[in-house]
């Protein structure tokens, strides 16, 4: 069990916001607005900053989801490292609690 905590915060401290940012572009915001001050190509898309600010939005829920089929989404998978990088981006959209 340790070890398995051991893992999963060392992949999460070896995340990068800025390889997540440029995945975002490259991968979601076909359909997704990736950046703050975007709408989204697709209204039925929500936006990361969106996602973000949604108090279910924590680091576990956006790794299952990433980890997840939808419906809504193209069928896809999403690299270990790829989805650390994902989430530490979209988590650093979140609005300090001040400025919500």
């Amino acid at each position: 069990m340790l070890s398995v905590l051991v893992t999963f915060l060392a992949g999460a401290a070896q995340a990068s916001p800025a390889r997540g940012k440029a995945l975002a572009q490259q991968s979601c915001a076909e359909c997704h607005a990736t950046a703050p001050g975007q709408q989204s190509p697709n209204p039925k898309a929500p936006a990361f900053p969106a996602i973000a600010n949604e108090p279910s939005a924590t680091e576990f829920s956006l790794r299952v989801f990433l980890k997840t089929t939808h419906e809504t989404m193209p069928n896809f998978k999403i690299d270990p490292n790829d989805i650390n990088d994902l989430v530490d981006y979209i988590r650093s959209l979140k609005k300090p609690p001040e400025s919500r």
